[in-house]
C-alpha cells in the first residue's frame, strides 16, 4: 500500500491524547473580548470544527461540554478517526462528526444545512505539516468560515526555535536512513543529541540554554516526541510570516489565547515596551515581542471581519460573563510567573476574587463587587482575574450554566472513569458548566468510579477497599513511588484518607461543575 497519505507526517504511532483550554468556545470568547472584538457568540448554538483533530478526545469532551452546538473534527488518520468515532458513539453524542480525510478534500466536504464554521481551531498543526498542506488549511478556513468567524491556531514560531532546529535535522536526518519504527527513531536520535551533549561540543557549548532544553526533551512521552519532530513539513514560522499567510483567507490577527501575552507590560521587559508600542503594524509588534522573551509557541487568534467593541460595551460584557473556579482546592498564590519576571499579588486581591466563587459561579459584577467590599480596586481586580484565568485558577463558564443539559458530559464522564480501571490513558472530563474540561488525576477517577457502584455516605476505608477491587479486577494497581501496592489492611488505611478528601473536597466541586 503506498504511504503518499502520510504527506511526510508521523502516522506509525498514535498521538497523544490531551485537552486544551482554549480550543473551549467559552476560553476563545473571553479572549476576544480582552481585545475589543465580538467573539463567538455564547447565547445561541455554534458550529465548530477542529481540524487536525488526532484521536478526536478533546473535540468529544467539547461536544459533550457544550450539547447545543455542532462540532466537526477532521484527520487524515484513519486510526485517529475510528477511535473518535467509537467514543463518541458509546457516549451517544448526536452533535458530533468525524470525517477522515486530507485538508484539500476536506474543503469539498458537503455540510448539509450547515453554510459554515463560526469556529476552525488547528492546535499543533499549522508547522508540522508540509508547505502544500498550511496552504489547504488556509484555503479551508477561506473557504468554510463564516462571516465575523473565529480561527484560532497554534504554531512553534521563531525566534525560540533557532537553537533547536539543528536538533530536529538531526532527527530527520536519522529518520531518512532507518526503516525502524518511529519510537526507534526517536530513542536513537536521543543517544546522539546525548552523545553531543556529553562531548560538550562547540554546538553545545555555543548554544547556553540548548543543554536544558535537551535535558527536558529526554524526559517527554517519546509517541510526543516523534510527533513534534519526525515530520518532514516541521517548520518554525515567525509571527509575521503566519500572518501573511492567513491574510490570504481574510483573516486579520486580534490576539493571543495566552492571555497575558496581549499586555505589553506583562510580555515585554520594560526597557523594549516603547519600542514594542511605536511598531508601524501589527505584524511588526507582534514580532518585536517575540524577540524581546525569545518565544517558541503562539496561541493565537484571528477573526474573518472583527466587529470592534467600544469600551463601555466591552465593560458592560465583562460584567455580566459568568466565571467559576477552575480548581477543585485553591493555593494561596503570592507570586506570578510572567515572560518579563515576576510579579507579587495581593493576598487580599487573591481572597476576594476566590471567595465569591467558592461554592457557585458568579459574574464579573459579583466579583468586583466582591473585590470592592475587601477594599480592593477595579482596575487590580481585572488585573487579577486576568492572571488567575491565565494560571486557570479561575474559568470563563456558559452564560447558562444553571440550565445546560449535563447528560451528555455525564455519560461520556462515566465512560472516561470506567476506561481508567483499565488503563490510565484519558484524563480530563467534560465540564458542561464550562463549557470545557477539567483535568481529573488517576486517583480521583478510581474513586469516582468507585462511589456510582457504592450506596450514599461510603467511608473512605469503605471507598478504598472497592477501588483496590475494581483496580485488580482490570489488571490494575494503584501504585506508590513507582511500585505496585498489594489491598493489605495497611495500604487500605494508607489510601482511605486520600479517597475521603475526594469525598470532601473534590467531589463536591465535580458536582458543581456537571462532571458526575
Amino acid at each position: 500500500m503506498s504511504e503518499d497519505w502520510k504527506s511526510g507526517y508521523v502516522a506509525d504511532v498514535a498521538y497523544t491524547l490531551g485537552f486544551y483550554r482554549e480550543l473551549a468556545p467559552t476560553f476563545l470568547n473571553f479572549a476576544c473580548l480582552l481585545n475589543n472584538v465580538e467573539g463567538p457568540p455564547l447565547d445561541r448554538p455554534l458550529h465548530y470544527c477542529e481540524l487536525g483533530c488526532g484521536r478526536g478526545y478533546g473535540t468529544t469532551l467539547l461536544a459533550a461540554a457544550n450539547p447545543d452546538s455542532q462540532f466537526t473534527g477532521i484527520d487524515f488518520n484513519p486510526s485517529h478517526i475510528a477511535e473518535a468515532r467509537n467514543l463518541a458513539l458509546r457516549a451517544g453524542l448526536t452533535n458530533i462528526t468525524f470525517h477522515e480525510t486530507s485538508f484539500a478534500e476536506a474543503v469539498l466536504l458537503q455540510t448539509g444545512e450547515n453554510p459554515g464554521f463560526d469556529v476552525v481551531v488547528a492546535h499543533g498543526v499549522y508547522t508540522w505539516v508540509e508547505r502544500a498542506i498550511r496552504k489547504d488549511i488556509v484555503e479551508f478556513v477561506r473557504t468554510k468560515l463564516r462571516s465575523g468567524g473565529l480561527f484560532f491556531v497554534s504554531y512553534n514560531c521563531m525566534p525560540g526555535w533557532a537553537t533547536v532546529d539543528p536538533v530536529q535535522r538531526l532527527m530527520i536526518e536519522t529518520e531518512k536512513r532507518s526503516s525502524r519504527s518511529s519510537i526507534d527513531i526517536v530513542n536513537e536520535s536521543l543517544d546522539l543529541i546525548k552523545m553531543l551533549v556529553d562531548s560538550s561540543c562547540a554546538f553545545v557549548t555555543q548554544n547556553p540554554g540548548l543543554a536544558p532544553r535537551i535535558e527536558k526533551l529526554m524526559r517527554h512521552d517519546r509517541n510526543y516526541l516523534a510527533h513534534e519532530f519526525l515530520n518532514s513539513g516541521w517548520e518554525p514560522l515567525y509571527v509575521t510570516e503566519t500572518i501573511a499567510d492567513l491574510a490570504a483567507a481574510k483573516l486579520t490577527f486580534v490576539g493571543s489565547a495566552s492571555l497575558i501575552e496581549n499586555r505589553i507590560d506583562m510580555c515585554a521587559p520594560k526597557s523594549l515596551q516603547p519600542a514594542i508600542m511605536k511598531a508601524p503594524d501589527v505584524s511588526m509588534r507582534e514580532l518585536l515581542k517575540d524577540y524581546a522573551v525569545n518565544k517558541q509557541f503562539r496561541r493565537d487568534i484571528y477573526i474573518k471581519g472583527p466587529q470592534r467593541l467600544t469600551p463601555r460595551v466591552q465593560s458592560d460584557r465583562l460584567k455580566a460573563m459568568a466565571f467559576a473556579r477552575a480548581q477543585t482546592k485553591y493555593e494561596p498564590i503570592e507570586k506570578f510567573i510572567l515572560p518579563v519576571g515576576e510579579l507579587s499579588l495581593n493576598p487580599k486581591s487573591f481572597d476576594a476574587l476566590t471567595f465569591v466563587l467558592a461554592e457557585k459561579p458568579a459574574t464579573g459584577a459579583q466579583i468586583l463587587a466582591s473585590a470592592s467590599n475587601a477594599g480592593v480596586s477595579e482596575e487590580e481586580a481585572l488585573i487579577v482575574l486576568l492572571l488567575l484565568i491565565n494560571s486557570n485558577v479561575i474559568a470563563p463558564a456558559r452564560p447558562d450554566y444553571g440550565s445546560v443539559d449535563r447528560s451528555a458530559s455525564v455519560r461520556l464522564n462515566s465512560i472516561v472513569m470506567e476506561m481508567t480501571l483499565s488503563s490510565d490513558t484519558h484524563r480530563f472530563l467534560a465540564s458542561p458548566l464550562l463549557g470545557s474540561a477539567i483535568p481529573a488525576s488517576f486517583l480521583d477517577r478510581v474513586a469516582a468510579s468507585a462511589l456510582r457502584r457504592m450506596s450514599d455516605n461510603p467511608s473512605g476505608e469503605d471507598l478504598a477497599s472497592l477501588a483496590f477491587k475494581l483496580l485488580a479486577e482490570n489488571g490494575q494497581k494503584f501504585q506508590r513511588n513507582g511500585k505496585n501496592i498489594e489491598p493489605t489492611p495497611e495500604n487500605i488505611k494508607e489510601v482511605a484518607p486520600l479517597l475521603n478528601n475526594f469525598l470532601l473536597q473534590q467531589y463536591p466541586v465535580w458536582k458543581m461543575w456537571g462532571l458526575l
